[in-house]
């Protein structure tokens, strides 16, 4: 994966680069991300993943944003399980990646391992393991399941 940037492809370096088969999306812990002790607040680590998580459809080609019109419906992912397991504190300044791959993919739903892992040191934080569904979504905002079209399907296998 290249990390040039050209208005055709939509996906900057900010989107992190795909190596082999995992995706890998860098972040600096910035001060509104940490608690009084200047350590991490522990729900913020379930919106680095989502960032990641966003990062990663991206740089597959995958833009959300064109997918769902919040007054014309169309489809979106959402987020069905996580379940995150904290191992590691790290504070204001430490240098993230998040670490994402494709454990299970079917045509409506897919299941991601993440890893957020202190870029300095190596240390892992924290897992997160989680589902997230393909949906149907309509312009009073209701959602159904849905299947993800064949072509998303590939370059989700493909990772490219």
């Amino acid at each position: 994966m290249s990390l040039s940037y050209t208005p055709q492809s939509g996906v900057l370096p900010l989107d992190g680069l795909i190596k082999e088969d995992a995706h890998y999306y860098l972040l600096r812990v910035q001060y509104e991300d940490t608690d009084l002790g200047a350590i991490i607040y522990h729900a913020n680590y379930l919106k680095f993943a989502e960032r990641a998580r966003s990062s990663y459809l991206r740089c597959l080609g995958i833009f959300q944003e064109k997918n769902v019109d919040g007054r014309m419906g169309g489809h979106a992912f959402v987020v069905r399980r996580a379940e995150i397991n904290f191992i590691k504190a790290a504070g204001l300044g430490a240098i993230l990646c998040v670490c994402t791959r494709i454990n299970n993919l079917s045509r409506a739903r897919l299941t991601l391992e993440q890893t957020i892992k202190n870029h300095e040191t190596g240390h892992i934080l924290a897992g997160v393991d989680v589902d997230i569904v393909y949906v149907s979504v309509t312009g009073n905002g209701e959602a159904a399941p849905a299947r993800m079209p064949l072509e998303m399907i590939g370059r989700l296998t493909k990772g490219d």
